[in-house]
């Protein structure tokens, strides 16, 4: 049995696709039979107490807010769980949090693990401000990481290479996985459709509501598909800045969208399996290059559907040499650029989706959280 301390700035309640896969993983290790930890702050923790004992033990530590969750600082370092563990784990290495706690995880002698995502990504954030500040403090944080990290992680091969060459770090390529339901549930589509009352053709977005996520060019790109598929409605899940999506509902009623997009918020697992199935298109049109691996691809892909990613999400960089993937059609995040995809895609629907039937080259890729775990304790034992 290892004892194993999982290192994550943000955590559940907190809902976001970093936060879930740390989850998820921590979750099957513990399944395996380890004692496992996760050390997270006490940002957007709400009433949950500060040590929270389950299938996984999960300690929120005091912090200083920021409104960029990078920049969280603890208040406090919880020793004793550190202490404690046979080896530490980080995520997401830009995190100030996550590298002041594996750090004196790193001076108490212990083994240091690091999930490097999203590997100088903020280098290309559409944003000039953090491409200027942002950039080089992600690059001096990624430099000291690197001096102190016994064993790294990556979720991709570019993000591997990019690791090798600038900062000398090899790393191990373990990718996030996605829930065994996406595998067993047969098809959803007409519960969902029941539901939420919906007809016609679906295009949908499924995530954090986010500015870097794009949902606001994806509503005026809607504006202009309607001209040419007048039967299609989009749809947007999630939550998220309660600001933004304002403005989202707000441009959908300027350009008079009102009741051909659904606002349907929060949704649990199963309706998220079931908007999948669905939905004709799903449609991630983030704006920045921090995408490292949305787990909506995998799951996307596990139910045989057709997803358009935008070309700024890093894993499109090794996704496009993966040729016997048809699951996935890129585009330009742009406004005319997703029109343009989403419309090209609709005209060729039956072959696209005549190729991805034939073919289960892309699902087969797809693997389980826990096997994921199984991995990543492997490398871990093997190492110490």
């Amino acid at each position: 049995m290892l004892r194993i301390v999982h290192v994550s700035t943000l955590f559940y309640p907190f809902v976001g696709g970093l936060e879930r896969a740390v989850q998820r993983t921590a979750e099957e290790q513990a399944r395996l039979g380890h004692e496992v930890t996760v050390i997270t702050s006490d940002a957007y923790a709400e009433d949950r107490p500060k040590v929270e004992k389950d299938l996984i033990t999960v300690v929120r530590v005091r912090s200083w807010m920021n409104p960029y969750p990078y920049l969280i600082v603890p208040r406090e370092i919880p020793r004793d769980a550190l202490k404690y563990a046979d080896i530490v784990v980080g995520w997401a290495h830009t995190y100030y949090f996550t590298y002041r706690v594996v750090k004196e995880a790193k001076n108490l002698g212990k083994p240091v693990g690091m999930y490097f995502i999203g590997v100088d990504y903020l280098q290309r954030h559409y944003n000039p401000l953090f491409r200027l500040l942002g950039f080089q403090y992600q690059k001096t944080l990624t430099k000291r990481l690197a001096e102190i990290v016994d064993i790294a992680f990556t979720t991709n091969e570019f993000e591997k290479e990019l690791l090798k060459v600038r900062y000398g770090l090899d790393s191990f390529v373990i990718p996030h996985g996605v829930d065994e339901i996406y595998f067993e549930l047969p098809n959803m589509a007409r519960h969902f459709r029941d539901k939420y009352n919906i007809d016609g053709r679906i295009i949908s977005y499924i995530g954090r509501i986010h500015p870097t996520k794009g949902v606001d060019s994806l509503i005026k790109a809607f504006a202009k598909i309607i001209k040419e598929l007048s039967d299609v409605i989009l749809v947007v899940a999630g939550t998220g800045y309660k600001k933004y999506l304002k403005k989202c509902i707000r441009i959908a009623k300027k350009l008079n969208l009102e009741n051909k997009i659904k606002f349907i918020g929060f949704i649990n697992e199963e309706d998220k399996i079931a908007l999948i199935d669905a939905s004709d298109i799903i449609v991630l049109p983030t704006k920045h290059y921090g995408e490292s691996y949305p787990l909506l691809i995998n799951e996307v892909i596990a139910r045989n559907k057709l997803l358009v990613l935008s070309r700024h999400t890093l894993a499109s960089l090794w996704l496009r040499k993966a040729r016997e993937c048809k699951n996935v059609i890129f585009t330009n995040p742009d406004v005319s650029g997703l029109a343009k995809t989403i419309v090209n895609v609709f005209q060729l629907y039956d072959q696209l989706y005549q190729q991805i039937q034939n073919t289960s080259k892309c699902r087969d890729l797809m693997t389980t959280w826990k096997t994921i775990a199984q991995r990543l304790t492997f490398l871990i034992s093997s190492y110490l």
